[in-house]
């Protein structure tokens, strides 16, 4: 089982997590440690990540055996292209390809200027114009393997000479002073990337199948016990009051080419879209029941009616997406979680999330308490009357394993 899983000198940049920037993501180790585990205890075929955001859990699964069917399912196009390039990996043909890449960036002649919703708000004039040289360069790449890692490598770049503060994940503009010094090394830095990183891509899963969706439309068409092992770290709220996973990627996603993304056709509607679609985000009937509505009654008792309703639009998705996570998967579900707060109410997440699967036929095996040693958000964010809320500080890994 699990030991100290505190992990604190892990750092991302000695593996390929390391290679993008994605928000609130797993420590991989850890769910590596866990992987070998569980799949040393029983024989897996499957292991299935219904949020898999950058697609830690998938390919520390693939890093434990290359024998076992991955799969993965998450709404953010971003997610989906990123976990796609992490599990297959680059063609033989990438070091031919970058160098093509060079000479098309250094040779290319740009005759329309690219553009997007508030662009000249979100990058200055300079930088777009070597972003677009860059992104007419990668498109003439023919080989899509290596030109999805191209897509993949200039996500950071893209954040990085941005006019939206490195501080939050969400977009929120700098200073125009602090605009005004950025020093423009897009291409070189862009080049140099793609060449440092590229070894870390040689690896690749011939088994994986990724689904850019809803995941409460699509998990009802899974079979049941249809996954061995589920895995993954659900969000802890509606993403527009925790972690805002879609406005953090529009930036990349207006600048990546829509041939190359798996859209289907609203994502880039505007720069909240793919938030409001997310668990918790859009009005849907209530459906809580009885049992599901005693778990949550101690926390909304103490929520001002102003902030109940996004309560529980978040939990009637959630119990939704539970109650079917129970049905599709065979032996484990494990599950990385954090607890919120609203109104200065701290939810408890985890108690509520093991309190529904023992009731749905799962034991426990084993929950672990990590506290998060590193924070792109303060330790205390913003103040409810007058007093400071403590931001998320500790994250939980339950462990569960279905009843025969």
């Amino acid at each position: 089982m699990l030991g100290n899983i505190a992990y604190a000198d892990y750092k991302k940049k000695s593996d390929i997590h390391g290679t993008v920037l994605y928000p609130a993501v797993m420590i991989a180790p850890i769910q590596k440690d866990i992987l070998n585990d569980l799949i040393s205890k029983r024989e897996i075929t499957s292991i299935f990540d219904p949020f898999h955001g950058s697609g830690t859990s998938l390919y520390e699964g693939l890093e434990v055996s290359d024998k076992i069917w991955l799969f993965g399912c998450d709404i953010n196009p971003l997610a989906n292209l990123i976990t796609k390039v992490k599990l297959q990996g680059v063609a033989p043909s990438i070091y031919e390809d970058i160098e093509v890449l060079k000479i098309n960036i250094r040779d290319i002649e740009i005759n329309d200027k690219y553009s997007f919703p508030n662009i000249d708000k979100w990058f200055r004039e300079d930088i777009s114009a070597d972003l677009q040289r860059i992104r007419s360069s990668i498109m003439l790449i023919e080989n899509k393997q290596n030109r999805l890692y191209f897509w993949y490598m200039l996500c950071d770049i893209i954040r990085k000479y941005s006019n939206t503060r490195s501080s939050t994940y969400k977009l929120h503009i700098k200073k125009s002073d602090a605009i005004d010094r950025m020093v423009n090394n897009v291409i070189s830095e862009f080049i140099s990337s793609v060449e440092q990183n590229v070894n870390k891509f040689r690896k690749s899963s011939k088994k994986f199948k990724l689904w850019k969706c809803d995941i409460l439309q699509k998990i009802r068409e899974i079979d049941n016990d249809a996954f061995d092992i589920s895995i993954t770290s659900p969000p802890y709220g509606d993403n527009a009051t925790t972690v805002p996973y879609g406005q953090f990627s529009m930036l990349p996603l207006y600048w990546i080419d829509k041939h190359d993304l798996e859209l289907e056709g609203w994502e880039l509607d505007n720069y909240s879209k793919i938030d409001s679609k997310s668990l918790g985000g859009s009005s849907k009937k209530i459906i809580i029941n009885e049992f599901e509505y005693e778990l949550i009654r101690p926390y909304l008792s103490k929520i001002s009616d102003a902030k109940k309703g996004k309560v529980i639009k978040y939990f009637n998705d959630y119990f939704v997406f539970l109650r079917e996570l129970c049905r599709v998967t065979r032996v484990y579900i494990v599950m990385t979680l954090g607890n919120r707060t609203v109104d200065r109410v701290n939810i408890d997440l985890t108690d509520i999330s093991k309190r529904f699967l023992e009731v749905h036929n799962f034991t426990n095996i084993q929950t672990v308490k990590r506290e998060i040693p590193k924070k792109r958000i303060p330790r205390t964010t913003s103040k409810v009357y007058n007093k400071p809320v403590n931001s998320m500080n500790y994250e939980y890994i339950i462990i569960y394993r279905k009843n025969k």
